[in-house]
C-alpha cells in the first residue's frame, strides 16, 4: 500500500467523523427547539412527564379533557426516530383549567404514575440559573 492511499483513506475517514458529527449536532439542535417551542409564557398549559412511551396524542386528549377543553396536545418526539420522549405539553383553553389538571400528579396512565405541572418557557426555567 503506498503513502497515498494511506493518506487519501486516513482523510476519508476524518471526512466521515466530521459528517457524522455535524449530523449528531444538528439532530440534538432541533429537539431542542422542538421542546422549546410548545412551552407557554401563559399559565395555560401543562408538562406531563413519565409518560408510557406508547402513548399517543389522542390518549392524552382523552385523559385530560376531564379536567376542561383542551386547546391542543403534543407530545414531545425524537427529531430523528419520530419515537415519544416521555414527556408532553397539553394546552387548555384557560389558566385555571391547567391548574384543575395538576390534580393528575401521581396518578396512574397506563402503568406510570405521572409527573405534571405548569409547564414553563425557557427563560423561566433559567431565571435563577
Amino acid at each position: 500500500m503506498s503513502i497515498n492511499s494511506i493518506i487519501f483513506t486516513a482523510l476519508v475517514c476524518f471526512a466521515l467523523i466530521l459528517l457524522i458529527i455535524a449530523i449528531s449536532m444538528f439532530g440534538r439542535g432541533k429537539d431542542r427547539l422542538d421542546d422549546s417551542s410548545w412551552k407557554s409564557d401563559n399559565n395555560d398549559q401543562i408538562y406531563v412527564g413519565n409518560l408510557p412511551y406508547h402513548v399517543v396524542e389522542n390518549d392524552l386528549h382523552q385523559y385530560f379533557s376531564r379536567f376542561g377543553a383542551i386547546e391542543s396536545v403534543k407530545i414531545v418526539r425524537n427529531f430523528r426516530t419520530g419515537r415519544s420522549k416521555g414527556y408532553a405539553f397539553v394546552t387548555y383553553v384557560t389558566p385555571k383549567q391547567a391548574v384543575k389538571a395538576l390534580d393528575a400528579h401521581g396518578k396512574d396512565l397506563q402503568g406510570r404514575s405521572l409527573v405534571v405541572r405548569i409547564a414553563k418557557s425557557r427563560e423561566q426555567q433559567h431565571a435563577y440559573t
